[in-house]
């Protein structure tokens, strides 16, 4: 029990010494022994330098306020000492891993390194270390050094022989560890924490995403790959196919042509010498115009034969120069629209192009009678579009449905659009003139589709496609 003395200077009699005491010491515990040594001290203090103070009328009230006090301070100190042996009571020591070794099969000839932290250990308290093997526990590192010190920081180190699983004990200095167990020891444990070894590189949860990564990178390298070596080879065929078609139109030209060209140069110098009223010259004239119609035909082949196109940068240019060829005088309007983005044309199916383009421009200037005539350039995704219009005449409906019929430019640009996996509709009427409609899918007409998808769909999208006429006055 507590004894205090009373330190200040204090008006107290004897009889109200109990009530004063209780007042000056607030919440603590005092025995009767203490209440008389009080009464004592007080009461000499009292007599020998105090004067007595007023004399209280209610003396029995002071004995029940007393108690009451008393068992409260009593109370209050119970609960403390209850809460402060509780709280002492509820820290629980903690183990945990901070450097986990890789999960692997036990293999004494190798040591890893292992280590963890203490929460709440006490002195004299020790790690002991486990892995697991064939589904034993061995101590670790040695059977005969079974326990890792723990450090003034809370931190533990050590070295551990491989295992699947790995287990540290936090135990007390009385602690015997078995060298082996297939169950680990609980009789003695402050705390433990058990995890399985961590996981090799090639079983961790980044490495299938990696290698899908690898895999569809090696995969788009290797299609990119063939399609620089299919587009180096089709170029290279291209080329070929230029070259002999140059040399086929210079043969024709040094030969044929111009044996053409002589013998209607002499057939104008015999009608030249004929008298105006021989009989046999209007048939020498018929067969002089059509030996013209068969130069100038033969001409238009051979610059067909040395024209191409290269590029889609190529492509309407080389249209605008048709034009100025087959209307030389002007007396046709004829423009070139181009809309969306233009792409570059696969080099195998160029010359087809260009071919079908320029059998559908001769046939609107020299045979349709039209006085308006358009080509119309559509680049999307999706596909590559050419319309050829006229207002002229049109075609007949029976040479239509013969496919061919009498027009074989008519058969050989359909031949040619069925080759480059293209498809060619040919409409006409005698009120709205004839229109060529050539597609192609721009997965075969376009060198790299993919890599203009998404401007090309965004263009369509906010509906800002881009015209661009060419008028030919």
């Amino acid at each position: 029990m507590w004894r205090f003395i009373a330190t200040q200077h204090m008006h107290v009699d004897r009889a109200d010494s109990s009530e004063w005491w209780v007042k000056t010491i607030g919440a603590s515990v005092v025995s009767p022994e203490d209440t008389i040594n009080t009464h004592a001290v007080c009461g000499r203090a009292s007599s020998s330098q105090f004067p007595p103070p007023p004399q209280r009328r209610s003396p029995g009230l002071a004995f029940p306020g007393r108690s009451v006090r008393l068992l409260g301070a009593s109370l209050l100190a119970v609960v403390c000492i209850a809460l402060g042996g509780c709280a002492n009571r509820g820290v629980r020591p903690t183990v945990e891993f901070t450097d986990l070794p890789l999960a692997e099969a036990g293999n004494p000839n190798k040591l890893v390194t292992i280590a963890g932290r203490v929460t709440g250990a006490q002195p004299g308290q020790r790690i002991v270390l486990y892995a697991k093997a064939a589904e034993v526990w061995w101590v670790q590192p040695l059977a005969i050094q079974p326990f890792t010190e723990i450090r003034p920081n809370s931190k533990w180190s050590n070295s551990v022989h491989p295992g699947t699983d790995y287990a540290a004990l936090l135990v007390g200095p009385d602690f015997q560890p078995p060298s082996r167990t297939e169950t680990l020891p609980t009789a003695g444990v402050v705390a433990s924490a058990v995890t399985p070894g961590a996981p090799v590189w090639w079983r961790r949860w980044w490495f299938p995403v990696l290698c899908l990564i690898a895999a569809g990178f090696a995969i788009l390298v290797i299609h990119r790959l063939r399609m620089h070596q299919t587009t180096t080879k089709l170029a290279l065929r291209f080329e070929e196919r230029f070259a002999e078609r140059t040399r086929v139109a210079q043969e024709l030209h040094d030969t044929l042509l111009q044996g053409v060209i002589g013998a209607s140069m002499q057939l104008q110098v015999v009608l030249d010498q004929m008298p105006p009223d021989s009989p046999a010259q209007p048939a020498l004239n018929r067969v002089l115009r059509l030996m013209g119609q068969v130069v100038e035909e033969g001409q238009n082949t051979i610059r067909g034969l040395r024209s191409s196109v290269r590029s889609d940068h190529d492509l309407e240019q080389v249209i605008s120069t048709i034009a100025q060829e087959l209307n030389p005088q002007n007396e046709i309007l004829f423009r070139v629209i181009v809309e969306g983005r233009a792409l570059p044309l696969q080099p195998a199916i160029c010359n087809d192009v260009y071919c079908i383009v320029r059998e559908a421009l001769v046939n609107a200037f020299r045979h349709s009678r039209a006085r308006d005539i358009e080509v119309e350039l559509r680049y999307a995704a999706s596909q590559f579009r050419i319309l050829v219009r006229d207002n002229g005449r049109g075609i007949d409906a029976d040479i239509l449905r013969s496919r061919c019929g009498e027009l074989g430019g008519l058969c050989t640009m359909r031949e040619r659009a069925e080759r480059i996996g293209g498809k060619l509709r040919v409409s006409s009427s005698v009120a709205s003139g004839t229109e060529v409609d050539l597609r192609i899918p721009g997965r075969l007409a376009f060198e790299s589709n993919r890599s203009h998808i998404a401007s090309n769909w965004w263009m369509s999208f906010r509906g800002q496609q881009k015209k661009q006429p060419w008028s030919v006055l």
